[in-house]
């Protein structure tokens, strides 16, 4: 079982993040870092002997340096690799819980079960960030009991997920034209559609900053919530998000999740023209990957 960790100028939060790795009940062999041309010293510390550094020339994105990442786990041979953001901290059982949870299906579940996934706290506001599931008006997140600590999901975000590399083989690497947002959506769409489920289980606990989005504005924010997204996520995340609705999901009732995306889109100008400053770089990427998605241009960047 292979820990990798995805870190770009992360030079004050990666050393707790390989430390809790190396605190692990679960034996961990190997850590292996991927940079993706950071340029704040992230890679000046001293790191322990299972660490593998992997240096990027350039920003690969998320859904770059993990593919790049299980790529290198394939390689040598691992079974397992657990899936984390620089600014994730798991807690000490984390991975064996996980080990636990898979170790106690059935085996029809295990040879269909692909991915599991750890749950994610935030440490300032408690706030706790479940799996995913597909419905027929789009991609829903859960909000299950505390008990049983096991749930089937269909996805989650990168940080936290441990992927089963034999049907990593199988499926594929995720592409690395998603750059950003929606990568680690579609990648698990990719698997749903091939007959594998996932789970998670609320006893794996990841300690991960959420970084708040929510900006409220006076009286307003009781009505609409005004997200203060970077403009190269606002790209990727329309960009991606419309192509995927378009283009590569396949169902039935296919044509309410793409209604569903589009309203949400302009419900999000909506805000963004009346509450983000400075608008124009904003409103100027959700429009382009809007556009780009619309037109298949993946290859294209921020």
């Amino acid at each position: 079982m292979l820990a990798y960790i995805h870190t770009l100028n992360d030079a004050d939060v990666i050393d707790g993040t390989v430390e809790a790795l190396c605190r692990q009940t679960y034996p961990v062999p190997e850590i292996l870092l991927i940079d993706n041309a950071s340029t704040d010293g992230t890679l000046d510390g001293d790191f322990p002997d299972k660490v593998t550094i992997i240096k990027n020339n350039q920003n690969l994105g998320t859904s770059g340096a993990v593919a790049a990442g299980m790529a290198y786990a394939l390689a040598h041979g691992y079974d397992w690799i657990y899936i984390l953001d620089a600014d994730s901290a798991p807690e000490p059982q984390a991975i064996e819980k996980l080990v636990e949870c898979y170790q106690s299906l059935s085996p029809d579940l295990q040879s269909s079960t692909w991915w599991l996934s750890s749950l994610l706290k935030d440490p300032d506001t408690g706030f706790l960030h479940h799996g995913c599931v597909f419905t027929p008006r789009g991609v829903k997140i859960l909000d299950p009991p505390p008990q049983p600590a096991r749930y089937r999901c269909d996805l989650n975000i990168w940080s936290a997920s441990f992927y089963r590399l034999d049907a990593v083989r199988k499926i594929g690497l995720p592409d690395a034209d998603y750059v950003l947002d929606w990568g680690d959506i579609i990648y698990g769409y990719e698997g749903m559609v091939r007959g594998y489920t996932g789970f998670a289980d609320q006893s794996s606990v990841v300690i991960h900053h959420m970084h708040p989005l929510e900006m409220r504005t006076g009286l307003i924010s009781r009505i609409a919530k005004v997200y203060c997204a970077q403009p190269i996520r606002s790209y990727y995340f329309w960009r991606n998000g419309i192509y995927f609705w378009l283009y590569k999901y396949r169902r039935l009732h296919m044509v309410m999740p793409l209604i569903t995306h589009l309203l949400r889109l302009c419900w999000w100008l909506f805000r963004v023209v009346l509450f983000v400053r400075p608008l124009g770089p904003t409103l100027r990427a959700c429009l382009r990957g809007t556009w780009d998605g619309i037109n298949r241009r993946l290859e294209n960047r921020y």
